[in-house]
């Protein structure tokens, strides 16, 4: 004893538009990879008297000269600091160094320019993929709309299968 034909097409129907929701949102979000960065402390360039936990304070005004930085193990001082990131397709983005906000590039910005051919070529991938699923869920829901002959039925689940395997 199986599933009705209505039911099974009600489920694969169901299945499609979590697929086709899911890859719009992976589109569309910057929240592909989320993580943490292990990112080298500034040096300090405000007053000596505010505590900044975020730079690394030196012990003379020569700016240029690194071999002056104040950094004592005995105290704790760490010399790197973790930064937060968040990345998709179109922004990047990564905490401040004050860790107050974050600062976003676009992924024009991010890439080298002999690698965004690749980029590009991932975003079409993409949009075919949602197209191509967004084609087999519209017959899909023609089908349970369908009140036809079995053969016309028949018919549509073969193209929305044709174009779902495409995607």
């Amino acid at each position: 004893m199986g599933i009705d034909r209505r039911r099974r097409a009600s489920m694969a129907l169901t299945l499609n538009f979590l697929a086709l929701f899911l890859a719009v949102s992976a589109l569309t979000t910057s929240y592909w990879c989320e993580g943490t960065r292990k990112v080298v402390k500034p040096f300090c360039t405000g007053p000596v008297t505010t505590k900044q936990s975020f730079c690394i304070r030196f012990n003379s005004s020569n700016i240029n000269d690194t071999r002056l930085v104040q950094y004592i193990w005995e105290t704790g001082e760490d010399k790197y600091v973790m930064r937060k990131f968040h990345t998709g397709i179109w922004f990047s983005c990564e905490q401040n160094i004050n860790m107050t906000s974050e600062n976003c590039r676009s992924f024009l910005n991010v890439a080298p320019s002999n690698e965004r051919g690749v980029l590009w070529l991932c975003i079409v991938a993409e949009c075919l993929y949602i197209l191509l699923l967004a084609t087999g869920g519209i017959l899909m829901s023609l089908e349970v709309c369908h009140f036809g002959n079995v053969i016309d039925g028949l018919k549509l689940n073969a193209f929305a299968a044709i174009f779902t395997v495409l995607s």
